[in-house]
């Protein structure tokens, strides 16, 4: 396999990061599962992401409020995937939350998932503009908590916290010592009953999805890389004896990373993100966050 297609290839685990990043700091949205999208047959990997909120909440009018009050999300993350078939796989992702709030801190497991890809479009040939497409299934389990359910005003949140079921697609294209890579998803979360002390009734939530764009420049052991990630959520409405309608949220997610592989079987990234430089976001609070994550790749 050429280079610079095991570097892309390699820096796909982020593609999933910069969606935690996002859930880590907004405490909402889907995580994109882990994918195989190169010639080998399984992989494993894990990070470790540190995000300082920056902007404390932006309200449904777009204004942005900070707070004196420090707040920083750590989030460990185990992910994997495995081969079925020549073009079939699956995968799973495990995410670990621990939030501090100036003194105080709370840790649990966020929401789990699970997926199963297929590769609908092959790049055997090296066609010279025909990308490799891997369209993928997932299921997210309710094992994190959603903002809504909070005791603690947010400070032991851990993701979205609903049943959800989505569908997506990687597009992932080399040339020489470039590469590019585009992906879309969409996913529908499931209502829950919740009794906490500041809320009863039937939590709502509706469809959710993400579109990411990255580019990247390969030298022998070293991958350059940016991308922006768009995210959008549906408004999470409420029937209790204090019904609300809800309001959207949206944000923008951008990534630089730099990836060093010494061979083709383990590689390491280390990624920078930052949520206030584009976009338009809504209901959602933004921060600027440092990933490290380790890859171990078995060819086939």
């Amino acid at each position: 396999m050429k280079r610079s297609s095991l570097f892309l290839f390699s820096s796909l685990f982020l593609l999933a990061g910069s969606h935690a990043w996002a859930a880590a700091c907004c405490g909402g949205g889907v995580a994109s599962p882990s994918l195989i999208a190169g010639d080998h047959r399984a992989q494993l990997g894990t990070s470790l992401s540190h995000t300082e909120i920056l902007v404390h909440s932006v309200d449904t009018k777009g204004d942005w409020h900070r707070w004196r009050q420090r707040q920083q999300v750590q989030v460990l993350r185990l992910e994997g995937a495995q081969l079925l078939s020549d073009r079939s796989q699956a995968g799973f992702s495990l995410p670990v939350f621990h939030r501090i709030r100036d003194a105080e801190n709370s840790s649990g497991l966020g929401d789990v998932s699970t997926s199963w890809g297929y590769e609908y479009l092959t790049d055997w040939d090296y066609h010279p503009w025909r990308p490799r497409g891997v369209g993928y299934l997932q299921v997210v389990l309710p094992t994190g908590r959603s903002k809504a359910e909070s005791e603690l005003g947010g400070l032991d949140s851990r993701g979205n916290g609903f049943w959800a079921v989505g569908a997506g697609t990687l597009l992932t294209k080399t040339w020489g010592r470039w590469d590019a890579l585009a992906s879309l998803d969409a996913h529908r979360s499931f209502g829950k009953s919740i009794s906490t002390s500041q809320i009863q009734g039937t939590l709502k939530p509706g469809w959710g999805g993400n579109l990411g764009l990255g580019a990247g420049y390969n030298t022998k052991s070293l991958r350059w890389g940016g991308q922006i990630t768009w995210t959008y959520e549906d408004p999470i409405g409420l029937d209790g004896p204090s019904s609300s309608s809800g309001s959207l949220e949206r944000y923008a997610t951008a990534l630089a990373s730099l990836s060093y592989m010494p061979n083709p079987e383990w590689s390491a990234t280390l990624g920078y993100s930052d949520q206030t430089l584009f976009g338009s976001p809504l209901n959602t609070s933004l921060g600027r966050g440092l990933q490290l994550q380790l890859q171990r790749k078995w060819e086939r």
